[in-house]
């Protein structure tokens, strides 16, 4: 268990971090539409109960993702030496997608807008889902570059069950920006620039760190 600590804690500041610099620009529409359709008031905590369920929702999703990553990565240590490269394959290109992303922060470049241009937030609305925890499992299927590397990244893990507790901290990790994104609203976004540039540095470490792993895999 020790061995996955920092790996852990490292998902989780990605996560923290990524919540800050990347999350409340590509997600902030989804927190506004859950505080205004499921909070009663517009007192701080009428606010935070249907975004903590909504979070909750989220992480429960990543969580799910990550121990099925995991798992896979089981699979491959069980199955033997031929298998092994589909770890070593999925560190490497976890870290290759957090080292895109932290460039991406450091030089100011467009992210991979998914849900613009498929305009996700007008097909969720068709669904209706009728509490804030089913838009969270929901919305954590969404595709994202950060989260896809953090999924990649768990599954030389080679245990569901790490794959599942570094993806929770992932998820709780972005989940701490959106919800104070959720009371702040436009005062945090004033800062967002500067959590942008410690996404990209604790991007750039986890990126290479994954990298390094996927080269000589010592898990």
């Amino acid at each position: 268990m020790a061995e996955i600590l920092p790996l852990i804690l490292g998902h989780f500041l990605v996560g923290f971090a990524g919540g800050f610099g990347h999350c409340i620009l590509m997600c902030h529409p989804f927190v506004l539409h859950i505080s205004s359709i499921f909070s009663s008031g517009n007192s701080g905590y009428r606010i935070l109960i249907p975004n903590f369920f909504y979070n909750i929702g989220r992480t429960f999703t990543y969580t799910c993702l990550g121990a099925v990553a995991g798992g896979l990565g089981s699979i491959a240590t069980y199955a033997g030496q031929n298998f092994l490269n589909i770890q070593k394959f999925a560190a490497f290109a976890g870290g290759i997608i957090l080292v895109l992303f932290a460039v991406m922060y450091f030089f100011n470049l467009s992210s991979f807008n998914f849900l613009a241009k498929l305009k996700i937030m007008n097909k969720i609305k068709k669904y209706k889902p009728n509490n804030p925890f089913f838009y969270g499992l929901l919305l954590g299927f969404l595709p994202c570059g950060l989260t896809m590397g953090a999924i990649i990244g768990a599954a030389p893990s080679g245990l569901w069950y790490t794959g599942a507790l570094m993806m929770a901290a992932f998820g709780i990790g972005t989940s701490i920006a959106l919800m104070i994104l959720a009371v702040l609203g436009s005062y945090i976004m004033q800062y967002v620039k500067y959590f942008k540039h410690l996404t990209a540095i604790l991007l750039l470490i986890m990126g290479i760190y994954f990298i390094y792993q996927g080269i000589i895999f010592t898990y």
